[in-house]
């Protein structure tokens, strides 16, 4: 599996034009998205013992906490909520240090889960978020042969679209879309749709991680490709909002999107001055989630990097916030992220202190208030298995002063 890996690359000048000041978010409900990225682990961890063991819990602590908003994978080529009693089963990944999705083997009525975990979720007034990454039998979060098989694998987005229809058709009947924000109809374009990125090689000579500019061809096949599975998702579903998450890469400036709403990643791993001095490409690529001799030297290369260059990283890092801002005010496509900011993978160790991956996430509210963003989030670790989950008062901090801005 090819890892998501941001590049460094300039926006086109054309595109940095100063937006107009309607706020749209005056006329949405609710004004502020505060998010939290559950992907498929509240459905593979509600095992006993697990962290989504107890749905009635989680949901309480989150809305403790000051979260309104839940990104949620439902596994839309998987599973059918009008057969809730099928039995599904994940085989042990054998993966001692993968932070997300599950960490043993899981078995049960997922589709049953999926429906308790909603009737909840609505019982409670909780907002919620659709989005797919797309695991199949060949890749469960990088892993091949331990997950069921899917109904169908898509290879473009239009496939995508044509899974999500019926899917959401199923959903309505069950739920309602009371409270349904938007769907992310593919997690992170290029990545994790299987043989996606391999096919804008082939057929597009797109190199997504060269980083280069995007020619005419490419840009036109992008948007073709996205804005197509739109149309058919907005004609099928008016009273939606759709989309397709993206990480904070400026060459997407140059492709005409027709999204609902930008839901745009942005991490370290963008800046080869972060990288670079943590060494984190060449950590990864050797026994991530399986092995952790890497994680002191890791850890120490964060703290040095924080020490010597944190405020250059950050204000590249809200410049690229600044340009995507001004994107989606020309476009009509309120901003926000569900997952971002410090590093994509970390994990509670005794050799990883996450103090500054936490600092990092407390400089960004103001960045995110002073950029017009719908919908922020503090990191992609706020799931009830991470130990800064039970900081109750850190996250009411964040939360309340996003909530109220």
């Amino acid at each position: 599996m090819d890892f998501p890996s941001q590049v460094s690359s300039s926006p086109a000048a054309s595109e940095l034009m100063s937006g107009p000041k309607f706020d749209c978010r005056d006329l949405l409900n609710p004004r502020r998205m505060t998010v939290i990225m559950w992907d498929q682990a509240f459905l593979v961890r509600h095992i006993p013992g697990e962290s989504f063991a107890d749905y009635d819990r989680v949901l309480n602590e989150a809305k403790e906490r000051g979260y309104n908003t839940l990104r949620l994978d439902p596994l839309p080529n998987l599973l059918e909520l009008n057969r809730p009693e099928r039995i599904f089963s994940w085989l042990d990944p054998q993966r001692p240090f993968f932070p997300w999705g599950n960490r043993q083997a899981c078995q049960g009525p997922v589709g049953a889960w999926l429906i308790e975990f909603m009737n909840l979720v609505l019982k409670k007034n909780l907002y919620y978020t659709l989005s797919s990454w797309w695991f199949d039998e060949t890749n469960w979060c990088g892993k091949g042969g331990i997950s069921p098989v899917c109904s169908r694998i898509p290879k473009d987005h239009r496939q995508a679209a044509e899974i999500w229809i019926p899917f959401l058709h199923q959903w309505k009947e069950r739920f309602g879309f009371n409270n349904l924000l938007l769907v992310d109809i593919h997690n992170e374009v290029p990545f994790f749709m299987s043989g996606y990125k391999q096919m804008l090689k082939k057929d597009f000579n797109l190199d997504w991680d060269l980083g280069l500019p995007f020619n005419a061809e490419q840009i036109d096949f992008l948007a073709q490709d996205l804005n197509g599975a739109m149309k058919m998702l907005q004609r099928e579903f008016p009273e939606l909002r759709f989309t397709a998450s993206i990480h904070g890469d400026e060459r997407w400036l140059s492709v005409p999107l027709q999204f609902d709403c930008l839901d745009v990643h942005f991490y370290l791993d963008a800046d080869p001055r972060w990288f670079n001095r943590t060494r984190f490409n060449e950590f990864i690529s050797d026994g991530i989630y399986v092995k952790d001799q890497w994680f002191q030297e890791f850890n120490r290369r964060c703290a040095q990097t924080r020490d010597s260059v944190l405020p250059m990283l950050f204000q590249r890092q809200q410049q690229r916030l600044a340009n995507f801002a001004v994107w989606s005010e020309r476009f009509g496509m309120p901003l926000t992220t569900s997952e971002s900011w410090s590093t994509w993978y970390y994990y509670d160790h005794p050799h990883l202190d996450w103090q500054w991956l936490l600092q990092w996430a407390e400089m960004t509210v103001e960045g995110a208030i002073r950029h017009r963003m719908w919908g922020w989030t503090p990191h992609n670790y706020a799931q009830p298995q991470f130990k800064n989950w039970q900081d109750v008062r850190w996250h009411q901090k964040l939360t309340g002063r996003f909530l109220n801005s």
